[in-house]
């Protein structure tokens, strides 16, 4: 366990959460409002959030400049922040999920030095379109302040109140679905990023630093483009990652994994998102939740050879299926 004095992890928490230094954002724990602080970011207002008095909510953009860049997936479905993890993992790049205040994930990359904005929020599209995600919100939310005073603030983690209650901390990075013990050894070995990095992701992947500010979220509708082998989940995986399953436990975690392994995802998070998804279902006839170890081989199975079909055929597969879904229409003749 960590034995960091309180002075000690206030300097280690502020060299994670820089930003403005003259503004943070924060809002009321009892009834949520949100309001702007205009005052210096002191080692006060983060022990304050530390001990759980006020949040702390911090404005990462500075100038042009970032030192880190948190991703926001607001939905509480494990398997998109494993999967952003995993495409980050494949461009050399590791990154860190927190549990957030309410609902959801934050993805967190750290950088050894501030980078543009521009480039760090580029990296974390091109990832999030491969995922058929493009319209999730990132931090920070433009590539630099402009005319703007202060930009938008993200609630930052470990707020004191919310960390007893499994909220606003780090989850084990080999072990997602279980929140890390001790939150200040996990960010003594934190591995940060440097800018090199993200040059040599653009380069490599052609990307254009033009038109990276957000844009309004719309429907996600890009799924249904995006292709088979792409981090894109097809619409029936999803439905049935978020929902569970009532029957076929045992295929239905075969050819999960294999749209898992198609998305990216080694076979480890893999083991370690269906294992949290069978916690969802509701077998019927008295039949028992498919165990751990089942899970396991089922898995392994499908990591063993190339397989390419969704499971459309399977009677499991086909209760899920969505007509809005490119794979239903090439199977109806589309």
């Amino acid at each position: 366990m960590s034995n960091l004095s309180t002075t000690e992890k206030i300097r280690l928490y502020k060299s994670f959460f820089p930003g403005l230094d003259n503004v943070y954002g924060t809002y009321d724990p009892d009834t949520g409002n949100v309001r702007q602080a205009k005052e210096p970011v002191t080692d006060e207002v983060i022990l304050a959030h530390l001990k759980g008095i006020q949040p702390y909510g911090v404005y990462l953009l500075t100038g042009d400049k970032t030192k880190a860049l948190a991703v926001d997936f607001d939905e509480d479905e494990l398997a998109l922040p494993i999967a952003f993890v995993a495409g980050a993992k494949r461009f050399g790049m590791f990154s860190y999920i927190e549990r957030s205040k309410s609902k959801g994930f934050h993805v967190w990359l750290f950088f050894e030095e501030p980078v543009e904005a521009k480039k760090a929020r580029t990296v974390a599209r091109k990832i999030l379109a491969d995922m058929g995600k493009p319209n999730t919100e990132i931090f920070p939310k433009q590539d630099c302040l402009n005319n703007l005073s202060y930009g938008n603030f993200i609630n930052a983690p470990l707020f004191g109140k919310l960390v007893p209650k499994g909220r606003t901390v780090f989850v084990e990075p080999g072990e997602p679905v279980k929140v890390c013990e001790d939150q200040w050894e996990l960010l003594q070995r934190v591995q940060r990023i440097p800018a090199i990095r993200l040059d040599a992701i653009i380069q490599s992947c052609n990307l254009e630093l033009n038109n990276t500010e957000p844009t309004p979220k719309e429907p996600e509708q890009a799924v249904q483009d995006t292709p088979e082998h792409s981090f894109g989940l097809p619409p029936c995986i999803r439905r049935i990652l978020s929902e569970g399953v009532t029957f076929d436990q045992r295929i239905c975690t075969f050819r999960l994994a294999i749209n898992l392994k198609k998305a990216g995802l080694p076979l480890d998070l893999t083991i370690v998102t269906l294992t949290a998804w069978a916690r969802k279902n509701k077998p019927k006839d008295g039949k028992r939740i498919i165990t751990d170890q089942e899970i396991e081989s089922q898995a392994q199975f499908a990591y063993q050879r190339d397989y390419r079909g969704c499971g459309c055929e399977e009677a499991v597969i086909a209760s899920f299926c969505d007509n809005n879904c490119h794979l239903a229409s090439r199977k109806n003749g589309g």
